[in-house]
């Protein structure tokens, strides 16, 4: 994994900082590691019992290879959603303005230079691609800027706060469910914002610059699979890998 990690110098997103040798976390000793459990993803009204019931399971064994459990309180996070699809669907709209047939991506043949322009991006982006950037660009029109985009962005950082007081004063890593519910069966849910209210317990680590990992925790009664997430401090992935890796290999 460390060969993906680290500074690309064509991508000023990335983080020039040094990168781990990630197999050498593998069996550290988790003993003594503080795991926030957080109440707005345990109490959270949509949550499937089944799935409360498996991640508490392996909160318990956790505690039994040594860790200490600490009640936490991510006040923020729930506003990930609305605030996740403001600022995504924005970049996406500006991201990928520079795909109009002319210079990158499909190119729809056509009479006139802007139907070049419609027709290639009408062609060339699936449904889903299509709404975000409706809803990017309206968020970032005139007049509508400061009431949704910059507001967001606010209470996104109000979310990275609440993840860096944590980690700076009480937990080690947190560990949440990956979704609310257990996985569905494709095509269940042809409703958008069903879809995207699956992400409300991974978007909040996203939109904080934290990384997170999602491991298999067990199954429900129809066998169907539930997810566990591991969410560390800035480039803390060794360690999240290392508690991954042996809540699965117990």
């Amino acid at each position: 994994m460390e060969v993906m990690a680290g500074q690309d110098l064509k991508d000023a997103t990335t983080v020039p900082d040094s990168v781990d040798e990630y197999s050498k976390f593998l069996d550290r000793p988790i003993q003594g590691m503080r795991v926030g459990v957080p109440k707005e993803y345990f109490e959270h009204h949509g949550i499937d019992s089944e799935v409360l019931t498996c991640i508490r399971t392996q909160l318990k064994r956790l505690q039994e290879m040594g860790c200490e459990l600490v009640d936490i309180s991510l006040a923020h996070t729930k506003y990930a959603i609305p605030v996740y699809y403001i600022i995504v669907p924005s970049e996406d709209s500006s991201n990928l303005a520079r795909l109009d047939g002319i210079r990158y991506g499909v190119r729809a043949e056509a009479d006139s230079l802007y139907d070049v322009y419609a027709l290639s991006r009408a062609h060339g982006f699936p449904s889903e691609v299509k709404r975000r950037i409706m809803i990017g660009t309206y968020a970032l029109s005139a007049g509508y800027f400061d009431a949704y985009y910059r507001k967001a962005q606010r209470v996104r950082t109000l979310i990275k706060q609440d993840f860096e007081t944590v980690f700076e004063n009480q937990v080690d890593i947190v560990v949440t469910p990956t979704s609310p519910f257990p996985a569905f069966d494709l095509g269940a849910k042809a409703d958008p914002l069903s879809m995207y209210l699956a992400d409300v317990f991974v978007s909040p680590a996203s939109l904080a610059g934290v990384p997170a990992l999602s491991v298999p925790a067990g199954t429900t009664t129809d066998g169907l699979p539930i997810g566990l997430q591991i969410i560390g401090p800035r480039l803390s992935e060794g360690i999240i890998l290392n508690v991954g890796h042996q809540l699965t290999a117990n």
